[in-house]
């Protein structure tokens, strides 16, 4: 095999590299951060912010601006981590009341059937295919999984499921069916449901007492809330980069943007604790990294109106 590639680097190599870079490293230091989250991670993760465009430029290579340290750089990727963390516990709290919401009004339109969500005739007409889909690739194979003997072990299905299926005649209400679901499902149920299920979600999320009362969501509102947030939520869950992203490359739906989403959705005790945790992450960031803060939370969106 031919071409380039990358030589191996020691950790002594790579603080090196850094300083001949132009920035300030203690090896001391920066050597078991390295160790512990990678090069990769931290440096071309959140360099970009530190870059001296100019001198990159003339260069050809990275040049960090005059007194970059690694501690700077560090304090970004904790900030991001930080973030991941707190907009993760908000999302999970709306994705639970998704999935109550929806199992409880799509239920209620349809309370004299078993197992109503198998039925594609109690979807939205225009997106019965959708429904299809999501019935036969979804649900039914988490039904067949834990009606099969051979997953009975230790690790195979859900003993919630199995007992419905067992001790109920294979009645598996929706209710306890979407736990087994992820967030996307549950987005894709609830934008496949009818206009009637569809406004009866939005109008009990509207009267939850959402820290934003008075604003009156609707069923066009939620898709764009959720689809926002499943992109955030993945984000969050492998870990990747997400002070600086946006969802479908939209530069009005940033980080900022979600967490406001979570405004219309959450408790307002529990919003307001997720709310507590972003000042306290954003007041840290000032105290940690006060020359880039401001150029950090303008892409977070923070302050911009939307927080």
């Amino acid at each position: 095999m031919t071409g380039l590639h990358k030589r191996f680097k020691d950790y002594s190599d790579l603080t090196a590299l850094l300083r001949s870079r132009g920035m300030i490293v203690d090896d001391a230091r920066a050597i078991p951060v390295l160790r512990r989250e990678g090069y990769y991670m931290i440096i071309n993760g959140y360099k970009d912010l530190f870059l001296d465009s100019a001198a990159t430029q003339q260069s050809g290579g990275d040049r960090f601006l005059p007194g970059t340290s690694f501690e700077d750089v560090y304090a970004l990727f904790r900030f991001d981590r930080g973030l991941r963390s707190t907009l993760m516990d908000g999302i999970i709290r709306a994705e639970a009341a998704l999935k109550s919401l929806c199992a409880h009004e799509f239920t209620r339109a349809y309370p004299n059937e078993v197992n109503p969500y198998l039925n594609t005739g109690h979807y939205d007409s225009a997106h019965r295919k959708s429904a299809g889909i999501l019935i036969n690739k979804v649900f039914k194979r988490i039904l067949e999984l834990d009606d099969n003997p051979r997953n009975y072990g230790e690790y195979g299905g859900k003993a919630y499921i199995r007992h419905y299926m067992n001790d109920l005649d294979g009645q598996v209400p929706l209710w306890v069916l979407a736990n087994d679901l992820s967030f996307g499902q549950i987005v894709w149920f609830y934008q496949t449901q009818t206009a009637a299920v569809r406004l009866a979600v939005a109008t009990a999320f509207t009267g939850m007492g959402g820290a934003r009362r008075s604003r009156r969501l609707t069923a066009r509102t939620l898709d764009s809330m959720f689809n926002r947030l499943v992109f955030f939520r993945n984000l969050c869950a492998h870990d990747e980069r997400c002070y600086n992203a946006h969802f479908d490359n939209r530069m009005n739906e940033s980080v900022a943007h979600a967490f406001q989403d979570l405004a219309y959705l959450l408790d307002p005790d529990d919003y307001w604790l997720i709310r507590k945790r972003l000042d306290d992450l954003v007041s840290g960031l000032h105290r940690d990294l006060p020359l880039h803060a401001q150029g950090a939370l303008r892409q977070v969106g923070y302050g911009t109106g939307s927080l």
